[in-house]
């Protein structure tokens, strides 16, 4: 039998994620509440399990490497499914159906971007959206067809 592969820190995961997001490993380390040496020693021992550099230096910025570009994806995505797991235990996942509209002026730029984590982080919730005009947005609501409208 072949030995398992190493598992990935998700505490490390979650700092270094954080960190290339934010553009600084001091910034992550304030959004966590540690200190910025315990973000760097977690990011030391995430490279140590992965077997290589995920970060290099770009003038006073770290980006990451072609392997650290590799694992972003992957440990977003192991994130998301923990954070999933973690809110479906306490039972506090949203689920259902939401009815909603939006103004035409910006729902096909912001609908996206807002309802697209939402959704990802909340798969039993069902969202069903309506681009319109002001005006039949209150009608909708007043008519019950939709439950809530950004007008």
């Amino acid at each position: 039998m072949s030995p398992l592969p190493p598992s990935l820190d998700l505490d490390a995961l979650r700092s270094y994620v954080l960190g290339l997001e934010c553009g600084s490993f001091a910034l992550a380390a304030q959004r966590l509440c540690r200190s910025t040496s315990a973000v760097s020693a977690q990011l030391k021992k995430l490279e140590q399990q992965c077997g290589t550099d995920l970060v290099m230096k770009q003038g006073r910025h770290l980006v990451p490497t072609a392997s650290g570009e590799r694992l972003l994806g992957y440990a977003k995505r192991l994130l998301a499914l923990n954070d999933e797991a973690v809110l479906a235990l306490k039972g506090e996942l949203l689920q259902g159906e939401i009815r909603l509209g939006v103004q035409e002026d910006f729902g096909e730029s912001l609908l996206p971007a807002v309802l697209g984590p939402l959704c990802r982080q909340h798969p039993a919730l069902r969202m069903t959206t309506r681009i319109d005009r002001n005006g039949a947005l209150v009608q909708g609501i007043r008519e019950g067809t939709l439950d809530m409208a950004l007008a």
